[in-house]
């Protein structure tokens, strides 16, 4: 049997989640006004948009990864904003291969694109690069840019106060 941990001194980026609690952090950052089922949640892992690559099993199947709620929680809120989500598969596969730097210094990180690739900049950092994407010579697509630190900011809140809670 494995080791129980104290899952108050674990790290968001550490820690694994059951479907159940991926549900509940997912309603706890809509406002609890959206209904999200784990019917949902299974059919973005049959049909890989995001799949639970957690290194542990809960009642037979695996868990989910910080990196894998983080993504979850983006195509809520793009969903929310009425994008279509599986327009989003390439995005989903460019933000789990850099999640681990985003994590570093989320609040900085914006997500942009110009109608046809996905770019992760550093809001100050890469001003010129973001401004060339939003005004350069392919403006003319659709262009949307994503603060997605703050969202990653908001996800931690939401772990932490449930933590506190099942405490």
């Amino acid at each position: 049997m494995g080791q129980v941990k104290n899952i108050s001194n674990v790290k968001p980026l550490e820690r694994e989640f059951t479907a159940k609690e991926v549900q509940s952090i997912l309603r706890a950052l809509g406002g609890n006004t959206e209904k999200i089922g784990l019917a949902l949640l299974n059919y973005y892992a049959r049909t890989d948009l995001v799949t639970a690559t957690g290194r542990t099993e809960h009642r037979g199947r695996k868990k989910y990864s910080y990196a894998d709620v983080v993504l979850l929680s983006w195509l809520f809120r793009m969903k929310r904003e009425g994008l279509p989500v599986n327009r989003f598969r390439r995005g989903v596969s460019y933000l789990r291969k850099r999640l681990p730097k985003l994590y570093e210094a989320p609040v900085d990180m914006m997500m942009l694109t110009d109608g046809k690739n996905l770019f992760l900049k550093h809001r100050v950092e890469d001003k010129n690069s973001i401004a060339e994407v939003l005004t350069g010579a392919r403006s003319g697509q659709y262009v949307w840019a994503y603060a997605i630190g703050s969202l990653i900011e908001e996800v931690d809140k939401v772990i932490e106060a449930q933590t506190k809670k099942a405490a």
